[in-house]
């Protein structure tokens, strides 16, 4: 789940004061933290808890952690997704335990600064559900990656319930999610066929499925400046790496691959990263492989490190 050529990091300092840390280092190693976002009006990053259910807040310039919401507070559930509207002052995250069949998935919508809960959105559609990540368009409307329905929910605008946007093989067992600039095409982050490119008004899919392993087992994706950033971290033969997936002039195809970071210490498990500004920051370590998913017990070891955040200048 949410849950390969090599250059090094480029780890520069994030804005101009000198005090403001090159990288972060969470707290809680037990965290296993899967999803990240960033809220400007609140200059702090918010990451989502796979093993203890919960939401913490981090200062961007202080490093200071904590929880926006405590353990499985307002039936929270383990934490995958998250996305902050800071037009709206709403945090949403995503929370479902992947290895229960017979579990909800749901969509948590808490108010930024109050941090209460406005809104659980469940998958409420026969079969087996997974929602996963998230990416909202200009007009507020959030589309949502479902992994084990192999398809595509969306939150509109103003309604209050998911509703199912695109559903096929094509992009089975769909993970990250990010959208175009012009909000006319949605990149699916499909684990075994590669990036699909969605054209949200017709739902057509415009490219080829991935054999090459370019953009195949893709967790977290992001659109920057008319390409891709991608974490890679379930192709075997070249597993944890934070790449570039360069589209050509009309974005309907991935025409090239530049690895930007790959096979480091710092990126063991990667999952999911933000951008702010010219920068991402990448959940370098998520620990995930310390954690038993089924009974949610956490190998606690002095040999287990702490989970680190990572910073990459990206530079066009």
């Amino acid at each position: 789940m949410k849950y390969l050529i090599t250059l090094l990091p480029i780890i520069i300092l994030f804005g101009c004061s000198i005090k403001t840390p090159k990288e972060y280092m969470l707290d809680e190693k037990d965290l296993v933290p899967e999803g990240i976002a960033y809220s400007e009006n609140k200059d702090a990053f918010y990451l989502t808890s796979i093993a203890k259910s919960k939401i913490i807040e981090l200062d961007r310039k202080s490093g200071k952690q904590n929880d926006f919401i405590k353990e499985r507070e307002s039936g929270y559930t383990p934490g995958v997704g998250i996305y902050v509207d800071d037009e709206r002052n709403l945090l949403h995250a995503i929370g479902g335990y992947f290895m229960k069949s017979d579990s909800l998935s749901s969509l948590f919508t808490f108010d930024l600064n109050t941090k209460k809960l406005l809104k659980r959105y469940n998958v409420i559609d026969e079969g087996e559900h997974f929602l996963n990540d998230m990416v909202k368009d200009k007009n507020g409307n959030i589309y949502l990656t479902d992994t084990k329905g192999s398809a595509i929910y969306v939150l509109k605008h103003n309604s209050d319930s998911l509703e199912l946007f695109y559903k096929s093989p094509k992009i089975k067992f769909p993970n990250g999610i990010a959208i175009s600039d012009d909000n006319t095409k949605l990149f699916i982050a499909s684990n075994p066929n590669g990036v699909r490119i969605l054209d949200i008004s017709t739902k057509n899919i415009l490219n080829k499925r991935d054999t090459l392993g370019i953009s195949q087992g893709i967790d977290g994706l992001e659109f920057y400046k008319n390409h891709l950033y991608a974490i890679q971290n379930t192709v075997e033969a070249n597993a944890f790496n934070f790449r570039k997936l360069m589209l050509n002039q009309a974005q309907d195809e991935i025409i090239d691959v530049e690895v930007i970071d790959s096979h480091t210490p710092n990126l063991n498990v990667p999952l999911t990263f933000c951008l702010v500004g010219d920068k991402a920051i990448v959940i370098g370590n998520s620990n995930l492989q310390y954690l038993n998913q089924e009974n949610f017990k956490f190998t606690n070891a002095d040999t287990v490190p702490n989970t680190k955040l990572l910073m990459y200048q990206l530079n066009e």
